[in-house]
């Protein structure tokens, strides 16, 4: 009884000493150690100032201290945006006219994106986004994303057509056990399609594909195979804005 009082005593005062100061992705592996629940890291990691490592290979060191996906896309979502200009408001319509008569609307820097999940290749998607500076806000809010990025090897109808005030990603809305990333006879290879949430018109899609030499390579050789495939979509999402190619 004495010991279990004693462990709940530092597990508090560790949470208070965390709640004192800016978290980080150190403060995020020690509640994880300490055995706080995920909804409660993720509560925390909303309410408390965060200065966090969202570069592939802070997500990774994240990974591998045994973060959950859930812990690090909040981790990801609380980081800064880059620093871009906000998109420009459209004008007023003149006349009404249905949403699926208006032609696809244009990725302008600042927009906000909400990317669907996709067995993981989503954690990776989002940092390579932040790496390679590409100009987008990206967001959990499904309702104010103007913008909707998913796997063409997912249950993307599932998560374009779903409703919420928040992205709640369960299998309805897009799959966890196959990814956009995976390990094939033929390589490593990933395939993405950027969606206007409003009119559910494709209004960019990429494919990549990458050798693996004929093997299936698994921890940390397999995450740098992720995230070489997340940074090249990321680039060309990038050049896609940039050029309107």
């Amino acid at each position: 009884m004495r010991s279990s009082l004693l462990a709940a005593l530092m597990v508090a005062s560790s949470v208070l000493a965390l709640a004192q100061q800016s978290l980080t992705n150190d403060s995020i592996i020690k509640l994880v150690k300490a055995g706080l629940s995920e909804d409660l890291i993720i509560s925390t990691i909303n309410a408390q100032p965060g200065a966090y490592d969202t570069s592939p290979d802070g997500l990774i060191a994240l990974k591998a201290a045994g973060v959950s996906d859930k812990v690090v896309s909040a981790v990801v979502a609380k980081a800064p945006a880059p620093d871009v200009q906000p998109a420009k408001p459209a004008a007023p319509a003149e006349s009404a006219t249905p949403v699926h008569n208006q032609p696809p609307a244009q990725l302008t820097p600042g927009a906000r994106v909400v990317i669907a999940p996709m067995g993981g290749f989503e954690t990776y998607f989002a940092a390579a986004v932040r790496e390679k500076k590409v100009p987008i806000a990206l967001t959990l809010d499904r309702d104010s994303a103007q913008f909707f990025i998913v796997s063409t090897e997912t249950e993307w109808q599932g998560f374009v057509a779903g409703s919420g005030s928040s992205a709640s990603w369960t299998p309805a809305g897009g799959s966890r056990t196959s990814g956009s990333a995976a390990s094939s006879t033929r390589g490593l290879e990933s395939s993405i399609m950027l969606i206007d949430a409003k009119s559910k018109d494709v209004v960019w899609a990429y494919e990549v594909h990458k050798s693996s030499h004929g093997a299936l390579l698994f921890g940390t050789l397999a995450a740098r195979g992720q995230q070489s495939l997340a940074e090249a979509c990321a680039k060309h999402l990038k050049e896609f804005m940039e050029k309107g190619k």
